[in-house]
């Protein structure tokens, strides 16, 4: 999967920017405009994410990680004053209740082990802190389709969740739901946001 996402680097912020920019919307609209403390994006890829946080929410001390290196180069040349680890979400080289936000958005489909990467994103979060996830939802027809087609067709993909089998999931890592929804960005994604707590 590094060596594909090494490769992409170059073209990925104009290649996927319309769907970037929708899902990065997504995900920063579930955190408050005044919200501020350390926010950890997992699988930062570019650090497209980490601008729009910089732009809209200025106050948040922001870290991203991500398995590429060509990706965190890209993302370092934005000057964001944001920190850059190469990480997998497995094993985040990151102190215990670090942060008071983690957000996942694009690429919880493509972690092996989604239980060991969520019982990281608990342990980074301090208590009363917030992780957001957002991704590809298995309910819609059409990503059911693209999941087949990904998984004939490209070797970093592993799999698509529904909204019941990802909360399943995030209840057993031991988060507290406050939201869980559906919302088509257009006639082909269909996406989930899940906004949760560590108790």
């Amino acid at each position: 999967m590094r060596r594909s996402y090494d490769e992409l680097a170059a073209s990925y912020d104009t290649r996927w920017r319309h769907y970037i920019e929708a899902t990065s919307a997504l995900a920063i609209e579930a955190i408050a405009p005044e919200a501020d403390g350390r926010a950890l994006n997992i699988a930062c890829g570019t650090g497209e994410l980490e601008r729009r946080l910089h732009e809209l929410r200025p106050q948040l001390r922001l870290t991203g990680t991500d398995l590429s290196p060509n990706m965190l180069r890209r993302a370092a040349a934005k000057e964001l004053g944001a920190e850059w680890l190469a990480a997998v979400a497995a094993h985040l080289p990151l102190a215990d209740a670090a942060f008071d936000y983690v957000l996942c958005v694009n690429a919880f489909h493509y972690f092996r082990l989604p239980s060991d990467s969520l019982a990281e994103m608990r342990r980074v979060l301090r208590p009363g802190g917030t992780l957001v996830l957002v991704d590809w939802c298995d309910d819609y027809l059409s990503c059911k389709l693209c999941s087949v087609w990904l998984r004939l067709t490209d070797r970093a993909f592993y799999r698509n969740y529904s909204l019941a089998g990802c909360r399943a999931q995030l209840e057993q890592a031991g988060f507290r739901i406050d939201s869980a929804e559906r919302r088509r960005i257009n006639w082909l994604w269909g996406l989930m946001r899940f906004v949760c707590r560590v108790p």
